[in-house]
């Protein structure tokens, strides 16, 4: 009776993991059609980085809660050849966290509807070397890794609002709409490309309450 009762009141407050699935529409074919892709493999629009289903996890305490997620993706390539050795590397890091205010004070078995907000960085990590490289083929190089990095690299947000619905069991049912805003920053030696893009976003969720 006394778990009963904790798990019925209207703070419900504790830690939660999770995960979100974001299904493929016709705009993620016609970006690839269109060849958007940044070449890189790990980039945010690449696919690799952010996958359609996720892994979150977070804490709640009254109505306000935080969500986090942390993803990665990183490519290499070596090249060996009878003369040298050269190596690629391309890295990404999307660490995100996500601001809730729920419109009521949160209870099981009844439908809970919040507002969210939230901010992503994805860090990235570009390498390029070569055994016995000149001076001039290792500038290349830097200045290569300096590129990659920069299509990598990206800063985002995100606003809009959600519902699930927790049962006794400590399990949540719901979905989250979002509009997501990206800025893309790509520089080499002749030109500084800024770039931004404005998408929504809806996810389907499922929790797990502790």
């Amino acid at each position: 009776m006394l778990l009963s009762a904790v798990l019925s009141s209207p703070v419900l407050a504790g830690a939660m993991i999770g995960a979100e699935y974001v299904p493929s529409g016709l705009g993620d074919l016609a970006w690839v059609k269109e060849e958007q892709l940044s070449g890189s493999l790990v980039a945010e629009t690449d696919g690799v980085l952010v996958p359609p289903l996720r892994l979150v996890g977070g804490y709640a305490w009254g109505r306000n809660g935080v969500v986090g997620s942390f993803s990665m993706a990183r490519i290499a390539t070596t090249v060996i050849t009878t003369d040298s050795e050269s190596t690629s590397i391309r890295t990404g890091l999307r660490p995100s966290v996500d601001y809730r205010r729920w419109m009521m004070d949160p209870a099981v078995g009844t439908p809970l509807f919040y507002l969210t907000a939230g901010v992503y960085f994805v860090i990235p990590f570009a390498e390029e070397t070569a055994e016995d490289a000149s001076k001039e083929d290792r500038e290349a190089l830097e200045e290569a890794a300096k590129e990659a990095k920069g299509r990598i690299g990206a800063i985002g947000g995100n606003i809009g609002l959600g519902g699930e619905v927790r049962w006794d069991n400590g399990l949540g049912l719901g979905i989250r709409s979002v509009l997501v805003v990206t800025r893309f920053d790509s520089s080499n030696v002749e030109t500084q490309t800024v770039s931004s893009l404005i998408r929504s976003e809806t996810a389907l969720t499922l929790s797990y309450w502790f």
